[in-house]
């Protein structure tokens, strides 16, 4: 076996172990919590939090120390697609998937590990589909912590990088893992990203903009948990799509209709 199919080959093991870890969690229920909950005091209680830790040290905790699972795998799943702030695909692409998610969520989590790869592969990068994430950082202060990095790293196109390394390395919802070190260590992993530019964008007003944009849409659109998906065909209106299961495959069979009326 070559050395890249070996480095797929770990990655996608790293993706199953995943998987596997998130099924075992049975304690864990779906998101159903209103999205409303966020609220811009609170952004900005935990952007003052998390400041004046970055300026004090890294706060070491479990997740800290330990090799970042899939950075490699996950890098070559994005190498080559556009990325224009939360989207990711080409601006023609003709079908478009807005994802509704927290970063702390395991359900969003499992359709990360399970689906999106699939997705990236198989109409993302020849163009068929665009996807724009929404992240709603309503979980705790370690979402809205991880979601103004995410909103960092927007700012140079890679939030797709970012969320997709956070997903492959997610602990235990509140549980204190997500530190300014391990929100550090994810930047260094995403290609070609200023990880300090990304710091400071991500205490800037524009990060708290951002989350508050994601929340606003997410009422308009009547989301109420997380994930939630709107589906569509592009310049036409974006319908929630409510799948059997967060596999490929109920994804797939929508997207092929679509692309089928497409026009």
């Amino acid at each position: 076996m070559s050395s890249r199919q070996a480095e797929k080959a770990a990655a996608r093991e790293a993706r199953l172990a995943a998987e596997a870890q998130l099924r075992a969690v049975v304690s864990r229920r779906r998101r159903l919590r209103t999205v409303a909950a966020v609220s811009l005091v609170a952004i900005a209680l935990v952007a003052v939090a998390v400041g004046v830790s970055s300026r004090g040290g890294v706060v070491a905790n479990a997740a800290s120390g330990a090799r970042l699972r899939g950075a490699a795998y996950s890098a070559n799943l994005f190498a080559g697609i556009p990325q224009h702030g939360i989207t990711l695909g080409r601006s023609n692409a003709p079908v478009r998937v807005v994802e509704f998610a927290d970063l702390q969520c395991p359900y969003c989590d499992e359709y990360a590990v399970q689906t999106l790869p699939t997705l990236v592969r198989n109409y993302v990068r020849d163009g068929h589909v665009q996807m724009r994430f929404e992240n709603l950082s309503f979980i705790g202060s370690g979402s809205v912590a991880a979601g103004r990095v995410a909103a960092g790293a927007a700012k140079q196109n890679r939030l797709w990088n970012f969320v997709d390394l956070l997903y492959l390395n997610q602990g235990e919802e509140n549980s204190g893992y997500i530190t300014p070190g391990y929100l550090r260590r994810l930047l260094t992993a995403v290609p070609e990203l200023n990880v300090s530019s990304a710091l400071v964008a991500s205490q800037s007003s524009a990060a708290d903009d951002a989350l508050a944009l994601a929340n606003r849409t997410a009422n308009a659109a009547g989301v109420q948990g997380t994930p939630t998906f709107l589906i569509g065909h592009a310049g036409g209106p974006l319908r929630q799509f409510n799948p059997s299961s967060l596999s490929a495959a109920p994804f797939e069979r929508l997207i092929n209709q679509l692309l089928k009326t497409e026009g």
